[in-house]
């Protein structure tokens, strides 16, 4: 006696719909993961280079409000409002051999999905020689 192929085919049409329903949530997590990497990674590049700016401008000018006003241009594509400056290693005082200046920017703001936790806080830690 022979099956019909109509029988057979929608069988495997079942199995391939069990075979996405396992593997559609790891393929789902794994994207979200990347998304909520790439975003935590994109926001500590930027706080970082917020943080260099600012201590490039506080060795310089030895201004905490220039210096916060540099930072915050140094990192347009995150909401600096979310960010603290920390300039209490950024005295340039006047000793040999030459000091650093130091600046720490922290930023608390909340994750992307909130897959993984709905907060984010990241630091960057910029420094600079005093006097450029």
């Amino acid at each position: 006696m022979k099956r019909s192929t109509k029988t057979a085919n929608s069988r495997e049409r079942g199995a391939v719909a069990v075979e996405f329903a396992l593997v559609a949530p790891l393929l789902v997590a794994l994207i979200i993961g990347v998304v909520e990497f790439s975003n935590a990674y994109n926001v500590q590049v930027s706080v970082t280079q917020a943080s260099r700016e600012a201590a490039r401008t506080m060795a310089i000018t030895k201004d905490t409000v220039k210096a916060t006003a540099a930072g915050i241009a140094g990192a347009p594509s995150i909401n600096t409002g979310l960010l603290t400056f920390d300039y209490s290693a950024a005295a340039c005082p006047a000793t040999t051999p030459t000091p650093t200046s130091v600046v720490t920017v922290k930023y608390t703001g909340t994750s992307l999905t909130g897959f993984f936790g709905s907060s984010l806080v990241l630091t960057g830690k910029g420094a600079m020689q005093c006097g450029g």
